[in-house]
């Protein structure tokens, strides 16, 4: 039986006496998965030959070709709809992104994250569809806006005009509930995740810069207000977990069990030049039910 939601990243090289085979029959045969299983793992986009993503399950094997096979079992994926489009200008899209929902592809998922369902909501296809990009990136269990753009020229300008143009604020539901109101978070974090796929403190690593603010506090728990002045990956995280504070939901750096990380993006703030004028947007995370923002 198949142990729910265990991860798979597999690789193997193809025998020569296999020549001539379609890539799922041979990967059927030589793996402890079904078929089907394994065409499934290549439509999703988990299949690399020879280091390249391939989702032709009838392609054709020369033998030794070197495969890897990464799969996540039990996934239970949130399909993107019209509904979270909160404003579109030109080659411009800003989304707000649902906790659980691909920000970007994944080893083992190129189907059903973000930048491929808008990309099909749009229309695009073939080469235009693959330039539908994340001008930044939330953590897939953290929610909130999201800009996306399907120019490169104009990608690579916000991108550069990013860390000095633009402001983001995160809500951010913690327990136990920190003992200071107010406080500059400016420790660094190690450039490499750990062998759990965790950051940690680390004096020698890059430098990062938190502010964070208490807005709420019911019981031994917080509501934060968190404005990162770095984009570190899991900078949030990884500074409320050293405080002695870890975010609800967060098992991964400590936090307690709850229905989803209760991580939000709910302010973005883009100036020119990142933009032609200032733009200025707010959503609450309680405004869709679904989003299951309880605390």
């Amino acid at each position: 039986m198949t142990k729910a939601n265990a991860f798979h990243d597999l690789k193997l090289t193809i025998p020569v006496s296999d020549a001539g085979k379609r890539v799922d029959d041979a990967l059927a045969a030589l793996l402890p998965f079904s078929k089907r299983r394994i065409r499934t793992a290549i439509d999703d986009g988990g299949v690399y030959i020879d280091k390249r993503r391939s989702r032709k399950a009838g392609r054709l094997l020369k033998g030794g070709e070197r495969i890897r096979l990464v799969m996540l079992d039990g996934e239970t994926l949130i399909p993107f709809c019209e509904q979270q489009v909160i404003w579109r200008d030109g080659d411009l899209l800003l989304i707000h992104k649902r906790a659980g929902q691909y920000a970007q592809e994944a080893l083992h998922r190129l189907k059903g994250t973000l930048p491929a369902e808008i990309a099909a909501w749009l229309g695009l296809t073939g080469e235009k569809a693959q330039l539908l990009r994340p001008v930044h990136r939330l953590d897939r269990d953290t929610s909130g806006l999201m800009l996306l753009c399907s120019s490169p020229k104009q990608l690579n300008h916000l991108q550069a005009n990013w860390a000095t143009c633009v402001e983001k604020t995160y809500l951010a539901v913690v327990e136990p509930a920190p003992e200071w109101d107010e406080k500059r978070i400016t420790l660094a974090i190690a450039a490499q995740r750990n062998i759990n796929g965790c950051y940690r403190p680390d004096p020698q690593g890059r430098a990062c810069d938190t502010s964070a603010r208490v807005l709420e506090r019911q019981g031994n728990r917080a509501l934060l207000e968190l404005t990162p002045h770095t984009g570190r990956s899991h900078q949030l995280r990884v500074h409320m977990a050293a405080e002695g504070c870890p975010i609800l939901g967060d098992s991964r750096y400590g936090g307690k069990a709850q229905p989803r990380l209760m991580l939000h993006a709910y302010r973005l703030c883009v100036q020119p030049p990142a933009l032609n004028e200032i733009r200025h947007w707010e959503i609450s995370p309680e405004i869709n039910a679904k989003e299951d923002w309880q605390w």
